[in-house]
């Protein structure tokens, strides 16, 4: 607490010291008294909140040791390993490796995911990138299976910081995006924030700092409504760092002061060692050195506490030379003392500065042989390092085009195995239909079948009544036919009776006459002869033809009406000998019948065919047999 107290003093004494050097009517009117009691308490108000973080940290410490091993344990663990994890990375390690063997233990996935996410978020401040790479894949693919979108995004928001540490800003960039768009579906607007300001630091490293300022100032908005000191610190930062390529070095210098002054309220040491770092770094540039040396002796002592070593390397260089502007001559050791570190750490890139550093200090110094050679190497492992990144690019181009080519064949792959599954689907589905329609039309054309067999025995049925019918109006017909046979033969027979009965008559009649003859001198028994003869021609013929036109409506009724309709003025003569006609009787027989003689009975049926309208070719008998 008291190095950071110190700390801040010597912030805010630097702070009024920027503020004097550039003056406005406000601060002309604030005495230097006034200024310094601010400040005091500004930190004992920054110290008030500091004090609450640490507590709770030092309560969730407490709480930790009673606590079982179970979900909850895991959780706190993971909550102070993501404290720890820039402030202390061992103890981050200790805490996250725990929780990770209780969650493997008690088969807890999302404590599993979290431990191994937050121990690659450790190796990446200790400067272990293919550790830490290895370590995020992991938790990758765990979250994935959680569905966790807000972890997921912070996985790829960190592969993204390794990427962009070590060059590659296209798949920095892309990890950023990709991380972006989940927390815009899940409207975590301060993950937002935070991939924005990283897109700006990714155009910023590819010297597009007016591009980069866009993302910043996006970020800011987002940062805005989510009052997070932290990432604003962070945003400011980098907006100091645009406006420094910019050669706006007034703006950067106040956006680097803002950044500082948040991460002072927030006591973050490592926050407070960059600011610090930036501002030596753009201090030296406005030609400030001795301002300049005291913000990067800072940043030393914090990175010296955080045991940063790229850190300390990085700040040594840059106190070397603000040291040698000002004559001092340690700034040469100070310079080798940083080259052998990042030899340690074998950092090539921090050599190669270094290498440039000591040739600018020996040219300073007029040591112009040793700044030669010092040169010489700076550049021939720059033309290393351009080396090494082409092929480190190129194998990273061929290993991307041998992944996207496998990726490709993995999709075409799934493609065509979707393809087949729906083909199988589709194909499962028509015989499934298929066979649905088969055994639907199987019960239809039995069904039909069955109705067939039953129509076809109710038409065998009908055809047996119909052959029974048939044969039952067959036999009426017979039997009506023997019936008006044996009708026609008892009035034929009557016919034949009565032809014998007038032939019998007529012999009476024939011997009367011849007995008239004898016995025509006796007027008197002449005439009752006479009388005898016309009482049997009259009397006896009536009711013999009564008696067969009674038989004869029996069995032909609707004759005599059937003619009458035909022919209606038809005489009594005319209708007798049709009725006789139609018992296909001889003229002769008709004329004995009737007392006609067969020229009167001829002459009949000459009237009757006229009157019945026949042709010469119509024959009268089978006419009137038909009526």
């Amino acid at each position: 607490m008291v190095i950071f107290f110190s700390l801040k003093i010597e912030t805010g004494k630097y702070l009024l010291i920027a503020m004097n050097k550039n003056p406005t009517p406000f601060r002309k009117s604030v005495s230097y008294f006034s200024k310094e009691c601010l400040l005091i308490v500004l930190l004992v108000l920054f110290n008030v909140q500091n004090i609450f973080a640490e507590d709770k940290i030092q309560r969730l410490e407490t709480k930790l040791l009673n606590l079982p091993d179970d979900t909850v344990k895991v959780n706190t663990l993971i909550e102070l390993g993501e404290y720890y994890c820039s402030v202390d990375n061992e103890k981050a390690l200790i805490l996250l490796q725990e929780a990770f063997t209780i969650s493997t233990t008690g088969n807890y996935p999302k404590g599993i995911g979290l431990s191994l996410l937050w121990q690659g978020r450790v190796y990446y401040y200790k400067d272990e990138y293919d550790i830490a790479i290895r370590y995020l894949d992991k938790a990758k693919r765990i979250l994935e299976a959680l569905n966790d979108p807000d972890a997921l995004a912070f996985c790829y928001f960190a592969k993204g910081e390794i990427y962009k540490i070590r060059g590659d800003y296209i798949d920095a960039f892309s990890m950023y995006n990709e991380a972006n768009k989940i927390a815009e579906l899940t409207q975590n607007i301060k993950l937002q924030s935070v991939c924005l300001n990283s897109m700006g630091g990714v155009a910023l490293n590819r010297d597009d700092p007016e591009k980069a300022l866009v993302y910043f100032r996006e970020a800011l908005k987002q940062i805005e409504s989510t009052n997070d000191s932290t990432c604003k610190a962070s945003v400011l930062n980098q907006m100091g760092i645009a406006f420094e390529k910019l050669k706006d070095l007034d703006s950067a210098l106040i956006y680097h002061n803002k950044a500082l002054k948040i991460r002072i309220e927030l006591k973050m040491d490592r926050g407070i060692a960059s600011s610090k770092y930036n501002i030596g770094v753009l201090l030296i540039n406005m030609g400030d050195y001795k301002l300049a040396e005291e913000s990067l002796q800072t940043a030393l002592e914090n990175f010296e506490k955080l045991d940063e070593k790229t850190g300390i390397c990085i700040t040594n260089f840059r106190l070397a030379i603000a040291r040698n502007y000002q004559g001092k001559t340690d700034a040469f050791n100070l310079a080798e003392s940083a080259l052998s570190m990042a030899r340690r750490i074998n950092n090539p890139s921090l050599i190669s500065d270094g290498y440039k550093i000591l040739s600018d200090i020996s040219f300073h110094d007029k040591n112009y042989k040793e700044s030669h050679e010092y040169l010489l190497k700076h550049k021939t492992l720059q033309d290393s390092l351009f080396t090494a990144d082409k092929e480190r690019l190129l194998t990273e181009f061929e290993a991307k085009f041998q992944s996207e080519r496998k990726d490709n064949e993995i999709r075409l792959l799934k493609g065509k195995s979707k393809i087949q599954r729906k083909n199988n689907v589709l194909l499962t589905i028509l015989i499934t239909v298929l066979v649905g329609v088969i055994v639907l039309l199987f019960f239809m054309f039995r069904l039909k079948s069955i109705a067939l067999n039953r129509q076809q025995k109710l038409i065998d049925q009908e055809h047996i009544i119909h052959t029974q019918e048939s044969e039952i109006i067959e036999k009426e017909k017979l039997i009506l036919q023997e019936q008006l046979e044996s009708k026609n033969r008892e009035l034929a027979s009557k016919a034949l009776e009565m032809l014998r009965f007038n032939d019998t008559i007529s012999i009476i009649i024939e011997k009367l006459g011849s007995f008239k003859s004898t016995i025509d001198k006796n007027p008197e028994e002449s005439k009752n002869i006479n009388e005898i003869i016309y009482e049997l021609e009259n009397q006896t013929k009536q009711n013999i033809w009564n008696e067969f036109e009674k038989i004869f409506k029996n069995i032909h009724s609707g004759f005599y009406d059937k003619l009458l309709e035909i022919c209606p003025d038809l005489t009594a003569t005319e209708i007798k000998t049709a009725a006789l006609l139609k018992l296909n009787l001889t003229t002769k027989e008709i004329a004995s019948i009737t007392f006609k003689s067969e020229g009167g009975i001829k002459t009949t049926r000459y009237r009757l065919r006229k009157k019945l309208s026949l042709s010469s070719d119509d024959k009268l008998v089978p006419f009137l047999m038909k009526i």
